[in-house]
């Protein structure tokens, strides 16, 4: 369990005792008599407490430990401490009117029972590690002004959170959603972590905006994944490690340099968090955006090998792999990468054979048989048409008047010709079979 919770819980004293009274055997205490123990900046513990109402100020912390709460009033409120309700049962809470709480806020280990806040601004930090939330859960225009903490709280209802704010980290690692988890306009200026949730249901993040990390790694979602409506701040990256996931619905676009491994050099891990792409791509028949998932993967999967110069051939292997397979045909996903490699290639050899047009043909095979075999005319197009015949046909093409070393390039481009042929036609076959 990180620190910063293992604090909390020290500081507020959260773990309930292991002969604590069952909740139904717990003496009943007015309500009138909690708010003194409040004001004199005393706990209430252990006790029932029917419609309390918490209005005003309250200087001093408010602290609930190990109580039953029923149908607790809270605003319009400002609390100058923490507010606290540890290991408590509370039952249908009731935050219709603005909230305030200048410290921290925490429900840790309580068991919450149809919960609606509204207009509830914590300053502090907000934790709600271990709690569990039943039969309804929304947050709406709450605002989180430090790093919120939902580690392993157990949600057995539909959660949503509608336009919220979190000014710090949003932790909502090893949390289980029986049902589904939305977040519909809210705004994280720190890291949303999901990392090692489970949700039942869908995952809705649309038309929230994200300035951070989006960590879904170790995520087990089981139903769609709605991330294509959210909008990215310039730093927003992702993170999709060992996901357990069929249906993120996420654009390339908006993954494309914003991929945190790939960033940081994780080329094997990056190369994983593509594959799972790919297959969710494939699933939804999104063909075009599984090429580029595809794409991806083998450029990580290439950069992921050792290559060292103690080693040159691993630097020759790379460089070609590079050359031909990712320029080439983008590992088969282009097959245009293919032609404009071809057209390259048959101008970069054609400026050669043009320079050394003397080494190629005789006097009565000038294109232009009026002017010299030097001349730029005829240069230009015995470059061009040697070329072309080179790289279609093959060294036969010009075999019988290629002239001393200038056999050496004719091979090059023979077999570079071959080779992006077959390239091409893969390329071109994988995209029309599907």
């Amino acid at each position: 369990m990180p620190d910063d919770i293992e604090q909390v819980d020290a500081a507020v004293d959260v773990a309930a005792p292991a002969d604590a009274e069952p909740a139904e055997g717990r003496p009943e205490m007015p309500p009138q008599e909690a708010l003194a123990r409040l004001a004199e900046g005393k706990p209430v513990e252990g006790v029932r407490v029917r419609r309390l109402k918490l209005r005003g100020e309250f200087a001093q912390p408010a602290v609930f430990k190990n109580c039953v709460l029923v149908q607790p009033e809270f605003g319009p409120a400002t609390f100058k401490g923490d507010l606290v309700m540890a290991g408590c049962t509370i039952d249908r809470p009731i935050f219709s009117k603005p909230v305030t709480v200048e410290g921290n806020f925490g429900l840790n280990g309580s068991t919450v029972n149809k919960a609606v806040f509204f207009d509830l601004t914590v300053k502090g930090k907000g934790f709600f590690s271990g709690a569990r939330f039943r039969g309804k859960l929304l947050f709406t225009k709450c605002e989180f002004g430090q790093k919120v903490s939902w580690w392993e709280a157990r949600l057995e209802c539909w959660a949503e959170f509608r336009k919220c704010a979190f000014a710090g980290e949003a932790d909502f690692r090893s949390i289980h959603c029986d049902q589904g988890l939305v977040f519909g306009g809210c705004t994280f200026a720190g890291d949303f972590l999901l990392r090692g949730a489970a949700v039942a249901k869908k995952l809705q993040l649309d038309t929230s905006r994200f300035d951070r990390a989006v960590d879904l790694s170790k995520a087990k979602l089981n139903d769609f994944a709605y991330l294509e409506a959210v909008e990215q701040g310039p730093d927003q990256t992702w993170a999709f490690a060992n996901a357990v996931a069929e249906r993120l619905l996420v654009r390339p676009a908006q993954v494309e340099g914003r991929l945190a491994s790939e960033r940081a050099g994780r080329h094997e891990e990056a190369m994983h968090e593509y594959g799972l792409l790919k297959k969710c791509y494939q699933s939804l028949h999104k063909f075009d955006a599984e090429d580029w998932a595809f794409y991806r993967f083998k450029v990580n999967q290439r950069r992921a090998k050792s290559c060292c110069w103690s080693r040159p051939w691993t630097k020759v292997r790379r460089f070609f792999g590079w050359l031909f397979l990712d320029v080439g045909c983008g590992y088969g996903t282009n097959p245009l990468r293919a032609v404009r490699m071809a057209g390259l290639i048959i101008l970069l050899f054609a400026v050669w054979y043009g320079v050394n047009v003397e080494s190629f043909h005789d006097e009565e095979k000038r294109p232009f048989p009026r002017e010299e075999v030097g001349s730029i005319g005829n240069r230009v197009m015995l470059g061009l048409t040697t070329s072309v015949s080179v790289f279609t046909s093959g060294m036969g093409a010009v075999r019988s008047v290629a002239k001393g070393w200038m056999n050496v390039p004719v091979m090059v481009e023979s077999v570079m010709g071959t080779l992006l042929f077959g390239l091409f036609i893969v390329a071109f076959s994988r995209k029309v079979i599907r």
